[in-house]
């Protein structure tokens, strides 16, 4: 996925954030798509990938949890971001 298109998902689509949330999103099948920070803890990092593939969900990253905090938009950083799919 390209820089522009991540970009246009992180400020356009409606989103969740952390680690927890997005692993539920993925259990529920509520996002299309998670943003991993590359710098996020490898054990997170690690179980929100795993999760994401077994459920075919696209996956993206980015260089650090600060730089995908502030892309959303909250003041802390985040690990995972997740794209939720669009309502039918």
């Amino acid at each position: 996925m390209n820089n522009e298109k991540l970009e246009q998902m992180l400020t356009n689509s409606s989103k969740v954030v952390g680690s927890k949330q997005v692993l539920k999103g993925i259990s529920d099948s509520t996002v299309r798509c998670v943003i991993v920070a590359s710098d996020a803890d490898a054990q997170i990092r690690k179980k929100i990938v795993a999760q994401a593939k077994a459920k075919g969900v696209e996956i993206a990253y980015v260089a650090s949890k600060k730089r995908l905090g502030e892309s959303v938009g909250v003041e802390v950083s985040a690990a995972a971001v997740g794209i939720v799919k669009a309502e039918a």
